[in-house]
């Protein structure tokens, strides 16, 4: 079913790797969108879109996603989410939807001045909204039990339907949303959060094919040994994995422009072997470079991660 709050058509979808439910057919008619995904190799990048009259809650739970999100640009890590503000333009900057799990709540917000929401009257309800229309940061560390909420969430969709359950999805996304006011301060980031993403806007914007780890390490200002710890901390990969997945996508965008063979391409990477090279090209991207270098395009459907333009 189509999701008419935004430029972007979008779907509800129930698979093994993403599901998107729609809470007002459970009682939650402020709730437009629970999603969750668990990506095991790339998508395609999500593109530029807004939403209209609704609010967004971003958050990546392992792994890493750049953001463009109304001139800003950023990366979410692992625990770090954002809140999409209505109208405001947002995308993944180009940069693919990486694997790793997140999660996103889409929240339709009232049209008139004094009307209720979530259950709330207007005075208790206006806090949230002007956090939701005006968030104080654009990404920062969320509460620890995050993801344990949303969990819930998807568990009482399980549920028959009944006003308890309402209660309850109603009960639990005013807990999130509470616990985010309280974080809705300037400058919350941890000086690791901010040290770590310094070192992956840094990697992203490297043209080379490959990083060191000692050249990441040194961009953070931490020595390697406790580089590799902050870093699989924070972001829910270690580092080699991250540099694993940066020359994959180096040899995506060669193979894409169809210049050079496959081998010639893995050895661009710092790969020692094309077999070894297209192994690891499709246990990330779900492809085979062939299928990249001969479509010249992702071999995904547009349509692959529930979106589209």
């Amino acid at each position: 079913m189509k999701v008419p709050f935004s430029d972007l058509t979008s779907y509800y979808v129930d698979r093994y790797d993403r599901r998107a439910i729609n809470l007002r057919e459970a009682g939650i008619p402020e709730c437009v969108v629970l999603g969750c995904s668990v990506y095991r190799h790339a998508y395609p990048p999500l593109p530029l879109h807004h939403h209209f009259g609704v609010a967004e809650l971003a958050y990546v739970e392992t792994g890493h996603q750049p953001y463009y999100l109304g001139g800003q640009r950023f990366t979410l890590l692992g625990g770090e989410g954002t809140v999409i503000p209505p109208g405001v333009p947002h995308s993944t900057d180009g940069h693919p939807s990486y694997p790793g799990k997140k999660t996103w709540i889409q929240l339709r917000l009232p049209k008139k001045q004094g009307a209720r929401w979530l259950g709330l009257s207007a005075s208790e309800a206006e806090p949230l909204l002007n956090m939701l229309r005006s968030p104080a940061n654009p990404c920062a560390k969320w509460p620890a039990d995050f993801a344990r909420r949303t969990g819930i969430l998807f568990s009482l969709c399980g549920r028959p339907a009944s006003p308890a359950r309402t209660a309850m999805l109603r009960t639990n996304l005013l807990v999130i949303l509470f616990d985010l006011l309280d974080l809705n301060l300037p400058d919350t980031s941890p000086a690791y959060q901010t040290r770590i993403r310094k070192v992956i806007a840094w990697a992203e914007s490297q043209t080379a094919a490959t990083v060191t780890l000692e050249q990441l390490a040194a961009v953070s200002g931490l020595s390697v040994s406790c580089f590799k710890r902050v870093f699989k901390d924070i972001t829910g990969i270690p580092p080699h994995a991250f540099i694993l997945r940066k020359r994959i996508g180096r040899a995506q965008a060669l193979l894409h422009e169809g210049h050079h063979s496959v081998t010639e391409t893995a050895h661009a990477c710092g790969f020692a072997s094309s077999q070894y090279f297209a192994t690891v090209f499709k246990r990330i991207t779900g492809l085979t470079p062939n299928n990249v270098l001969h479509n010249r395009t992702f071999a995904l459907p547009k349509h692959a991660d529930g979106q589209g333009g």
